[in-house]
């Protein structure tokens, strides 16, 4: 499990690194080399620090001047290549032939040639002598036959060489601090850039992304954030906020649809009764029906037409009532099996018309709480449906208290084709039929089972349906239970009446 790292953090801890690093890392070097120049300082590091070093440097400048004269003279020769070297380490050159200096830096005096010519004349070679804080090696070069043909003088003293090597290194000292302040700096920067900056402008593009997505109108799409810091409440909303316009969108559209459809079939369904009763009351007016019979059966086709459209008004008033939250109803305790088979009493001529049977009635004994003329509505309904998609069906209605006794289940199931199953999602949907086609022979409004699950939910119960082995169709009406003060108070007003 990684820990959370967030964007306030990361600034934290790169703005502590823009700060510490570079001056952490240029105190290093500073220190380092501030040490290196003590110590040369103190005779302990690098320079000419002893009598000897002076001796190697004294040596060496005597090969350097015996390669710059060759066979040439010596007062006929340029030494600046090696004045120069040596004035680099703070010391001084002279050649001498003859008893004179034919060559001699800006630094050599009379004191350091007459130091000179004095130590040539004990004949020693080479030689390293010191005055006082002046210091000198001399060499004598000679010639084919031997004799001393010039002397190479280099004069010195060793804390100034020791100086001259000090401005040295502070001035490779100061160079170093500056390209290593520079580099920090610009490693830091680096860093911090994909660590924090690369991150932020990550997060803002894909937010970036999501809002020019949506902007076009792709409801659809998701940012999905996986990195757990501040944009993720951000991203995490963003999801939100898109899923819940998609559901809006596909909800407006799907009402939509159902409006077009609710237009379209109470269209249908208003016209055939419409034909019917225009078609008769024009055979009354023209005098087709010559007969006191006929114009009595023209009169009730016309009657059973207009009651036929009176009864879906009705029933679409309801449905709109019901579906706008706006119907008037009030939950009272009912005895649901004495009002079950109340219902099923007065429907038994219209399912037998319809070859259906009650092959089974069983009806616990329990107080609901619903509005009577809505579960009256909504037993009826589910009845009618099965009786006319399933006619000649045995039809069995059952109502049995929850095992936790929370609420009453009334089962209606008949053993007719049942229904597809992609289909049970939707048979609650206004004017949804499993067979596309509106014939006559189909028969309803279309509105039933709307009407019922939109009951049950007003009354704070629930609808539902699934098909039974090994055909036919089921639906179960969820019912609350009355609570015991309730039923006691309805008890004592019946009484009391």
């Amino acid at each position: 499990m990684t820990s959370r790292q967030t964007i306030r953090h990361r600034l934290l801890i790169s703005n502590v690194i823009m700060v510490v690093v570079p001056v952490l890392v240029t105190v290093l070097v500073g220190v380092a080399c501030l040490a290196v120049m003590l110590n040369t300082a103190s005779g302990k590091g690098l320079g000419l620090d002893s009598e000897s070093d002076f001796y190697w440097a004294g040596t060496t400048a005597a090969e350097l001047v015996e390669k710059t004269v060759d066979n040439a003279a010596p007062a006929s020769v340029s030494y600046d290549g090696v004045a120069s070297i040596l004035q680099g380490q703070g010391l001084d050159l002279a050649v001498i032939e003859d008893g004179g200096a034919v060559f001699s830096t800006s630094g050599v005096t009379e004191t350091d040639l007459s130091f000179a010519l004095a130590a040539s004349a004990t004949g020693e070679s080479p030689v390293t002598m010191r005055s006082g804080e002046r210091t000198m090696f001399l060499k004598a070069e000679a010639a084919e036959d031997g004799a001393t043909s010039y002397q190479v003088a280099v004069f010195g003293s060793l804390t100034e060489v020791a100086d001259g090597t000090i401005k040295q290194m502070a001035v490779a000292s100061a160079f170093i601090l500056a390209l290593t302040a520079a580099l920090s700096v610009y490693l830091v920067n680096r860093f911090c850039h994909r660590y924090v900056f690369d991150r932020i402008e990550w997060s803002l593009g894909h937010l970036e992304e999501g809002v020019q997505q949506l902007s076009a109108g792709n409801l659809s799409y998701r940012i999905r954030y996986d990195r757990d810091d501040e944009f993720r409440p951000i991203a995490d909303s963003f999801d939100r906020m898109t899923a819940q316009l998609q559901a809006s969108e596909e909800r407006q559209q799907r009402d939509q649809r159902n409006r077009q459809e609710l237009i379209a079939c109470i269209s249908h369904d208003l016209r055939s009764p419409l034909t019917s009763i225009r078609g008769y009351a024009e055979g009354l007016r023209d005098g087709i029906a010559t007969t006191p019979q006929m114009r009595e059966r023209y009169a009730t086709r016309i009657a059973s037409k207009a009651e036929e459209m009176d009864s879906l008004v009705s029933e679409l008033f309801m449905f709109s009532k019901l579906d706008l939250g706006d119907f008037p109803h009030e939950e009272r305790p009912v005895r649901v099996d004495a009002f079950l088979q109340n219902v099923l009493d007065n429907l038994a001529p219209e399912l037998e018309r319809t070859g259906n049977t009650l092959a089974q009635v069983e009806l616990s004994p329990a107080m609901v709480l619903v509005d009577e003329r809505l579960l009256r509505q909504a037993v009826t309904n589910v009845l009618l449906n099965a009786s006319k998609h399933a006619s000649g069906s045995a039809i069995t209605v059952r109502a049995s208290v929850a095992p936790d006794g929370s609420h009453v289940d009334v089962a209606i199931a008949d053993n007719g084709p049942g229904v597809p199953a992609e289909s049970l999602e939707r048979i609650f949907e206004v004017f949804y039929r499993t067979d596309p086609s509106r014939t006559a022979a189909s028969g309803g409004s279309g509105l039933g089972l709307a009407i019922v699950q939109r009951a049950l939910r007003a009354m704070g119960g629930e609808a539902t349906a699934e098909n039974v082995e090994p055909h036919g169709l089921r639906v179960t009406l969820t019912l609350r239970i009355a609570g015991q003060d309730a039923a006691e108070k309805d008890n004592m007003g019946e009484a009391s009446a």
